[in-house]
């Protein structure tokens, strides 16, 4: 159950509250009936004044947030940790100190190495004042070239004797204890999660994540990734979150997994802005934007009918109601873009929702195929699971919307 629900949804002609994949010709065909329909014509209705308005095509996807950057801090040098100064949950800013290991030895370090700096430099100075041969001169430049770079080198390990955190976030573990002994380890790293989509726990002795720049990672089947590239717009329902979020597509992965037989995708998503209380791992719904038409005319799903002639509209005209053939295109929820046949502010009719001789509240019944499943309009208006698809439509392949 987990692979599936983790399994993105297409909605090629769809977005918003519809939950069933309704192609296009498929969209506006089977709901509303025949003109000449008895409950049809019964049918209450209210007018509304056509207008423009944007129409989504969209994929759906299951994800998780994680902080767009974590650091995994370690000690680069050996030693005894005197102060540990990073707690769980702590607010740090980037240079600050977290722990310190003792730098007595490495202070001396670098005292030898500068002294070994002075008396190289000195060879070089009598050379010059004593006509040294080129050999001798060559000799002592290059014994100062690595005493200098060797007190370059002490001044590295003493500085590496405070582990400070390279990003300003929150410090997530602290591995850590005063008196502990460590080893230089080299491998400390950053980690840009944007870039690889992973988010893990670490052995570090202190990992730093932003909390305020953060990812969602997500997975698409193959049967929608093609519809997607970087740079489209993401709106994204988190949980906890008491508003949505939106975002890009910052990276598709090539490589894909498989999931009780299907191949799904990874994506990576930028969330936009900097973004404060979210919390790493919670479950994140995405709505991947992939086309977008903006100012198109746009009626409601419920104005439309359909006849033997095609799909029409009734549309109000000197307080009569005509018969208005129109040429629709894609859908979203359950508005409908219009290509032809109205204009904006043209008034029209629109059905509303009726109460059944059972005491339900829908649409008005027609014959036909079930829409299973009990899905509801907005604004209040319920489909309820008895209600039926005009003309007999069913959705494709049988399956209810879910």
């Amino acid at each position: 159950m987990k692979g599936f629900l983790r399994r993105a949804r297409v909605h090629p002609w769809v977005t918003g509250g519809a939950a069933a994949v309704l192609a296009a010709g498929v969209t506006v065909a089977v709901y509303f009936g025949t003109k000449s329909d008895p409950a049809a014509a019964q049918a209450p209705t209210t007018t509304q004044t056509v207008s423009t308005g944007t129409i989504r095509q969209s994929v759906s996807a299951s994800g998780t947030l994680a902080p767009a950057d974590e650091e995994s801090l370690d000690f680069a040098v050996s030693g005894t940790v005197t102060h540990v100064r990073a707690k769980q949950g702590q607010r740090v800013r980037k240079g600050q100190v977290l722990a310190t290991v003792d730098s007595a030895a490495l202070a001396s370090n670098v005292a030898s190495a500068r002294a070994d700096v002075a008396n190289a430099k000195a060879k070089v100075d009598d050379d010059a004042t004593n006509d040294a041969s080129d050999t001798q001169t060559a000799a002592d430049k290059a014994s100062l070239k690595a005493a200098r770079n060797q007190l370059a080198s002490a001044k590295d390990q003493l500085a590496a004797a405070k582990l400070t955190s390279p990003i300003s976030g929150v410090v997530a573990e602290v591995n850590l204890s005063v008196g502990q002994s460590v080893s230089g380890n080299s491998s400390s790293s950053g980690n840009d999660n944007a870039a690889d989509g992973s988010s893990s726990s670490s052995s570090a002795a202190v990992l730093v994540i932003s909390d305020k720049s953060w990812i969602v990672n997500a997975t698409v089947d193959a049967s929608s990734v093609g519809l997607i590239k970087v740079g489209n717009q993401a709106q994204l329902t988190v949980d906890g979150a008491s508003q949505t979020l939106y975002g890009t597509i910052a990276s598709i992965g090539l490589v894909s997994s498989s999931s009780s037989g299907t191949a799904s995708y990874p994506v990576v998503i930028d969330v936009t802005g900097a973004q404060s209380g979210l919390h790493d791992g919670s479950s994140v719904t995405a709505t991947l934007i992939y086309k977008q038409l903006a100012n198109v005319l746009v009626v409601p799903l419920l104005a439309l009918h359909r006849s033997a002639s095609g799909t029409y509209v009734n549309k109000v005209v000197n307080g009569k109601a005509v018969a208005t053939p129109v040429a629709v295109g894609i859908s979203s929820g359950l508005q409908v873009q219009i290509r032809s046949g109205l204009k904006a502010g043209d008034t029209i009719q629109v059905q509303q929702a009726v109460r059944r001789s059972n005491g339900t509240t829908g649409s008005t019944t027609r014959p036909g195929g079930n829409f299973p499943g009990g899905g509801n309009f907005p604004a209040g208006g319920n489909f309820p699971a008895g209600g039926n698809f005009p003309v007999g439509g069913n959705l494709p392949g049988g399956g209810g919307g879910n």
